[in-house]
């Protein structure tokens, strides 16, 4: 018999062989002293045979069931990966997916080997001391993962990483006490093991793949504590109690494991979730410096692949993520020829985005890291080569302790910056250019707008869909190879267009698609409503400056910063029209009116209502020039000058843009629609005059006109010069007989003459007061109205006295 056990000796001596009563049939698995092939031959009743599972009593050749664990060739993020090795499916001893087998309906012939073995000798029959012996063998194997004969293990109902092991209730009450303690190590391997396992397979991403290795890493020392426990059982020196004495320090830890991969896998866990469950986990074991090293160690190991990706986008501005899991993500439809092209580009905001998952310990700075490796990213799409600062690591042992890697992520982000923004200013003139779309858009050097308004008069009045804009484009290339602007040295880039929309469908479509659906239909729509005008709409209402942008000054000069420009372009275009139309109009008063005197008739008061409406017109154009687009206009080169990124210079340019939209009425829609009607007026009021006063004084007593139809050419002769006294023009007033100015006042006082200025009077009368009046009450929130209040009332005080209006200061026709 082997000697019994001595709690003080702490060991057990050698192991003799036992002697059985002569009455028993079943002979003792302990007959002789244990060893590594006993335990595997009693933890597992079928013997192995070149690879193949045979049944110990039928011989029966099994053929793997690889229905488990079946193979993807896409991962959940749509990422495809490569097969699985089928023998990772096939022998299932191999990686421990035998219990699942067991319980999850595996064919009979998988399921039969995993029987326990029918002939072990019943726990009972045994005396304390040799099952001791034996639980402790069993519970080496099981902190292993082996299935033995009287500690089982079987998979739970709650999760793929559910394990419960059991003791043989037949085990002494004492012994079944000490072995259940034990149990929880052996669960929690359990659940590290398959987790390693599983996660190592190709679908499961980088970071999961390097959390496997960390726990297989932890697994070896782990199993190495085992086999050193083994030897000193071997040896006679290891006892139940001692066994639980060597593996208290550990359970804590395991625990914690366990308790974390679990909740990886309900979470299905990978990438940023994953790093951020360590990293919360860590943090919340501060009270335990083992558990909390171990899972700081781990985090360190499953964001090792997570900063080499990091590192790649902060020093080059290339996404190497295979699996989706970095917190950039790429969108690749996005192209960056569509901020030249569309309205609503958002390749600059969208081709590079964070995702939902970011690692918390990144968090603070991830806006950072994307522009970062945004700037690089553009860097190399210009065609630079990058050569960045000198490349650190950016990973660390302790990712808790973010200050070394985010001062390396900090200087690359200094670097990436004013790399771009050099490239922009100094290569690409971003200045320049800016300065000379305003040059244009703005209309500061006019005189090419002059000199293409006198050549195209023609083509500018006929109808949207009569007009040719490849003559328009050659006439605007006259015009600026004439004027100041050829020493633009980007005078070539401007181009002009034909708009299929009137400034206001423009405006109307631009904030509906801002703040509401977006017109999906603008071809159809805009060609029922230009087909529906009636003949008012010309080219005048539809032509635009358009102006060529390459990357990457499209960055800033994008689509929707040019429309903004065009808006503003259109409007000052539009009044510039209705100058050059009222100026024809008093010039017509000037050459018809000149030898009589019309004092008190229905042209005097045409006259006055003519000056009030240039007055009215150069205010808004000199409100505009002078005091909104010049000195914001300032302000952003200001600006410019102390920007430190291109996001800055950017949104320093939209702001720029949005503020002159603003104090140009452009957003406040009602006080632009009276603004557009009283433009309306007056157009309709020269037009008006230009044919009404000229065919009145056709024949007043020998003082005529050769032929009504030469003043219709003063409708479109936009010049100030067409009746100048210099000018041999056949359509001058020329003395054949003596004056009769009792018959040039009644030709003045004409009914027709007067009820039409009269209706034209009183309706600028009325859009006038009403757009002064909602001027007052914006000027009470936004001052810089307050000096077009004032200007717009001198104008509307003079209608209540119409000789008073001719003495309005004019400016410079």
């Amino acid at each position: 018999m082997a000697e019994s056990y001595d709690s003080d000796d702490g060991y057990y001596p050698d192991i003799l062989p036992l002697e059985l009563d002569e009455d028993s049939d079943v002979s003792s698995p302990f007959s002789k002293p244990l060893t590594v092939s006993d335990v595997e031959y009693y933890g597992d009743s079928s013997q192995q045979t070149g690879g193949k599972r045979v049944d110990s009593e039928q011989s029966e050749v099994l053929e793997p069931d690889v229905s488990v664990g079946k193979k993807n060739l896409e991962s959940t993020s749509g990422v495809p990966y490569p097969e699985t090795p089928s023998w990772n499916f096939e022998r299932p001893y191999l990686t421990g997916r035998h219990v699942f087998q067991d319980d999850d309906g595996a064919s009979s012939k998988m399921r039969e080997p995993l029987k326990k073995v029918e002939n072990v000798q019943q726990l009972d029959a045994y005396c304390p001391s040799v099952q001791e012996l034996i639980i402790v063998d069993e519970l080496l194997g099981a902190m292993v993962g082996i299935d033995g004969n009287y500690v089982r293990v079987r998979k739970g109902r709650e999760n793929d990483l559910s394990f419960v092991f059991y003791v043989d209730p037949k085990l002494n009450s004492s012994l079944h006490e000490f072995a259940n303690r034990i149990l929880p190590v052996c669960e929690n391997h359990m659940v590290v093991s398959q987790f390693a396992e599983g996660r190592s397979h190709f679908q499961h991403g980088l970071t999961n793949h390097a959390f496997a290795a960390g726990l297989r890493a932890i697994l070896q020392d782990y199993h190495a504590m085992v086999a050193q426990l083994e030897h000193q059982f071997r040896l006679g020196r290891l006892s139940l109690p001692g066994l639980w004495f060597f593996v208290q320090p550990m359970m804590g830890a395991m625990q914690c494991l366990s308790t974390v991969l679990k909740t990886a896998i309900v979470q299905g866990a990978s990438g940023a979730t994953l790093l951020n469950l360590l990293h919360n986990q860590a943090t919340a074991m501060a009270g335990d410096s083992a558990v909390r090293t171990l899972l700081q160690k781990l985090t360190h190991a499953a964001s090792s692949p997570y900063f080499r990706i990091l590192e790649r986008w902060v020093y080059e501005g290339i996404i190497d993520d295979p699996y989706g899991e970095f917190l950039i993500e790429e969108n690749k439809s996005l192209e960056k020829e569509s901020l030249s092209q569309d309205y609503h580009a958002t390749y600059w905001q969208k081709r590079y985005s964070l995702r939902k998952e970011i690692p918390e310990f990144l968090a603070s700075s991830a806006e950072i890291i994307l522009t970062t490796g945004k700037y690089l990213n553009a860097i190399r799409e210009c065609g630079q080569c990058i050569q960045g600062p000198s490349v650190e690591e950016l990973r660390v042992a302790n990712p808790i302790s973010r200050r070394p890697y985010l001062e390396r992520i900090n200087i690359a982000h200094n670097y990436a910056s004013a790399e771009l923004l050099d490239l922009i200013v100094n290569k690409f003139d971003l200045v320049g250019r800016l300065r000379s779309v305003k040059h244009y858009f703005f209309i500061d050097k006019g005189d090419f707008l002059v000199i293409f308004m006198d050549t195209a008069k023609d083509e500018l009045g006929k109808r949207p869909a009569a007009l040719s804009k490849e003559r328009l484009q050659s006439l605007l290339e006259l015009a600026l190879r004439t004027s100041v602007a050829a020493s633009d040295p980007y005078h070539d880039d401007l181009t002009c267009i034909i708009e299929k929309l009137t400034l206001q469908m423009q405006l109307q479509k631009i904030m509906q698609s801002e703040n509401g659906p977006v017109i999906q239909n603008t071809q159809t729509e805009s060609s029922n409503a230009l087909g529906g005008a009636t003949g008012s709409i010309t080219g005048i209402d539809t032509f635009v400056l358009d102006y060529k942008v390459r990357w990457p000054v499209s960055l800033v000069l994008s689509r929707k910063a040019l429309t903004k420009y065009q808006l503003i372009f259109r409007h000052l275009f539009h009044f510039q029209h209705v100058r050059r139309q009222l100026c024809a109009a008093w010039q017509i008063h000037q050459l018809a009116t000149r030898p009589f005197d019309i004092t008190g008739t229905a042209i005097s008061r045409s006259y006055a209502m003519c000056q009030r409406m240039l007055h009215f017109v150069q205010s808004f154009e000199h409100y505009m020039t002078f005091e909104v687009l010049e000195p914001n206009w300032h302000s952003l080169h200001n600006s410019l000058c102390c920007s430190n990124s291109v996001d800055e210079v950017m949104q320093q340019h939209e702001s720029f843009l949005d503020k002159c939209l603003k104090q140009c009425m452009f957003f406040w829609p009602k006080i632009f629609k009276k603004v557009d009607n009283l433009k309306g007026i007056c157009l309709q009021y020269a037009t008006a005059t230009q044919w009404l006063i000229p065919t009145l004084f056709t024949k007043v007593d020998g003082y005529n006109v050769e032929s009504p139809r030469l003043v219709v050419s003063l409708q479109s002769a936009f010049g100030g010069d067409v009746f100048s006294p210099r000018k041999k023009s056949s359509g001058r007033l020329r003395k054949q007989d003596k004056l009769d100015p009792q018959r040039a006042r009644q030709a003045a006082n004409d009914r027709n003459l007067k009820n039409t200025i009269g209706r034209i009077d009183a309706d600028f009368n009325k859009e006038l007061g009403s757009l002064v009046d909602k001027l007052i009450i914006g000027s009470q929130q936004e001052p810089y109205l307050v000096h077009l209040v004032q200007a717009l009332e001198a104008v509307e005080r003079a209608a209540s006295h119409p000789t008073s209006s001719l003495k309005l200061p004019l400016f410079k026709i």
